[in-house]
């Protein structure tokens, strides 16, 4: 989540409004910003692995602390960052180091080379690693590189031994492959699976970091203090960035207002409005490049993945009751129990596009909602269910014998979760469809025991992406490591593949585009709802350019400034 305080302020401070003011001039005295957040890194900061993928870690990690070849700017483009230059085609792809670029190590100087590239890709492709997923790295083939001195290095495509896991052939969204790198040298014997529990440091405990900032001190439940690295090719504006944990979205939001906190950027909730027009403060909410949806757990379905052989209720592998759940859910009625009904947001109708982008089509529109048209499909298949749409009917339907009763699981933290699932209860319950409530804590949802284990039959959460369709690969081919629902298509593979080899921008699009309607006709997960991001600053704090890609207030934070 993001930066501590420099003073981790106690929530009870929260409460005193007098010295918010000192505290504001003292922190530019100091060159400081703090930041509120809401929650902690949680499992650690290695954040290509499953246990650790998720947005506070990467918040930290990725952008702050681990830099790589490219960054994504406010214009949702990809721009060469550790590299001077980078040039794909059919063999592989050669990046040149830029001559400036280098670690710091516990204070030590160490220049960025080929080995942290080749360590990188190595261990991400490494079937003993734990990884969240390898998408484009599994196209590279780790055992074969050349290299021209310290600062250049060549990979080549994976031309034999193909699989959906190490596809054969270019990646057409290459920029997005080393957008992190690990310190080699700093590494060396270390356990991948087991690095930077607490830190992001070498074998020594000392800190490491090629970003504009190294993480000094990370306090379980209070936040994180970063300062700038001394070594980043370009000096960082800014000498520190605390993270303050601050659970409830309210009091996070009195924080801004008061003073305590100099930014936020949390999940969206009624609370924030109250920051709209406060003087002194910049508040920016945008569509960003993240997906709510339901996932369907098929469970042992063919092709699951052998990492979530979770149990489902098996009625969920039939495509017409997949079709039924969509129809029967008020996207819209959700979308604005969450963001109000002025939003301007309209329920999402691709798993592979997001409104706007040149590929999207409403594949989906076909189950959007229509309860009695759920009711005539169930008709269809079941038994014992209510006549009519209806709130308040205990009529539950029998399909080859087997209840319409599923679990239904989401994070326990997140309010706007829990305010939709309330209203997916009651939508379901009209067309006789019973959900069993199974809310779990951060801490486990994104564990093996939660979501990735595979035991459930629907889950909500959200997926953040660069925005490309191919960010989507592992979580909807057979086997792949995201795919939690154990859904398979070996005709979504194909084309997913091929859209992914393809250098041609129209081909690939369509390859995806044709995915989209397979992935709409057998439905998978419902898509819900493309997310509202909110960035909130004091408006003194200079330079804060949020955009629509992955953890995207941050991609600059080196150019933050205090107005003096």
């Amino acid at each position: 989540m993001r930066r501590t305080a420099v003073l981790v302020l106690a929530l009870a401070a929260l409460a005193v409004s007098g010295g918010a003011g000192a505290g504001r001039v003292a922190r530019q005295a100091a060159n400081a910003v703090v930041f509120g957040v809401m929650a902690d890194a949680g499992g650690g900061f290695n954040t290509v692995l499953a246990c650790c993928n998720t947005t506070p870690a990467e918040q930290i990690g990725n952008v702050e602390a681990l830099r790589g070849a490219f960054v994504q700017t406010d214009k949702d483009v990809w721009v060469k960052d550790l590299v001077s230059s980078a040039k794909a085609d059919e063999r592989g792809i050669t990046y040149t180091i830029r001559p400036d670029a280098y670690w710091y190590w516990g204070g030590r100087k160490v220049p960025v080379t080929y080995r942290d590239f080749v360590y990188t890709l190595q261990k991400i492709d490494s079937p003993a690693s734990d990884v969240a997923g390898r998408i484009g790295y599994g196209n590279l083939d780790p055992s074969k590189f050349t290299h021209r001195g310290d600062r250049s290095v060549t990979f080549f495509w994976h031309r034999t031994n193909c699989s959906t896991d190490f596809p054969c052939g270019p990646y057409a969204d290459w920029q997005t492959i080393f957008s992190q790198l690990y310190p080699s040298f700093a590494l060396a014997g270390e356990d991948f699976n087991k690095i930077w529990t607490t830190c992001i440091c070498g074998f020594d405990g000392k800190p490491v970091a090629d970003g504009p900032y190294y993480l000094a001190k990370y306090t379980p439940g209070e936040g994180s203090v970063l300062k700038r690295n001394p070594y980043f090719y370009r000096r960082p504006s800014i000498a520190e960035l605390d993270f303050e944990v601050i659970s409830d979205p309210a009091l996070l939001a009195e924080a801004m207002r008061s003073g305590q906190v100099d930014a936020i950027a949390p999940p969206f909730t009624t609370d924030l409005l109250s920051l709209r027009g406060v003087p002194g403060l910049t508040y920016t909410v945008a569509p960003v490049f993240s997906l709510e949806l339901l996932d369907l757990r098929e469970g042992s379905a063919p092709g699951a993945p052998t990492v979530t052989k979770g149990s489902s209720n098996v009625l969920l592998r039939a495509p017409w009751l997949r079709q039924a759940l969509m129809l029967g859910l008020d996207r819209q009625g959700m979308i604005d129990a969450v963001y109000g009904p002025g939003s301007g947001l309209r329920p999402v109708d691709s798993l592979l596009f997001f409104p706007g982008e040149q590929g999207y089509r409403p594949d989906f529109h076909r189950w959007a909602y229509n309860p009695a048209k759920a009711l005539a499909i169930l008709r269809r298949h079941c038994t014992g269910g209510p006549a009519t749409p209806d709130p308040a009917t205990t009529k539950i339907w029998r399909c080859a014998g087997l209840p319409a009763i599923f679990r239904y699981t989401w994070p326990s933290n997140a309010s706007a979760r829990t305010t939709i699932e309330q209203i997916a209860k009651t939508n379901l319950r009209a067309i006789g469809i019973s959900l069993v409530e199974r809310p779990l804590s951060l801490a486990v949802v994104f564990s093996n025991a939660g979501i990735p284990g595979g035991d459930f039959d629907l889950s909500q959460f959200a997926i953040f992406t660069s925005g490309d369709a191919g960010d989507w690969y592992d979580g909807y081919r057979c086997r792949g490591v995201q795919n939690w629902a154990g859904y398979c298509s070996h005709a979504v593979d194909g084309l997913l593949n091929a859209a992914n080899r393809s250098l041609d921008p129209e081909q690939r699009t369509l390859f995806f585009q044709r995915a989209d309607a397979l992935l709409a006709a057998q439905v998978p997960a419902i898509p819900l709802f493309q997310k509202l991001g909110v960035v909130v600053h004091k408006t003194s704090l200079l330079g804060v350019r949020p955009s629509q890609g992955l953890f995207s207030y941050f991609w600059n934070v080196e150019d933050w400034r205090w107005k003096r």
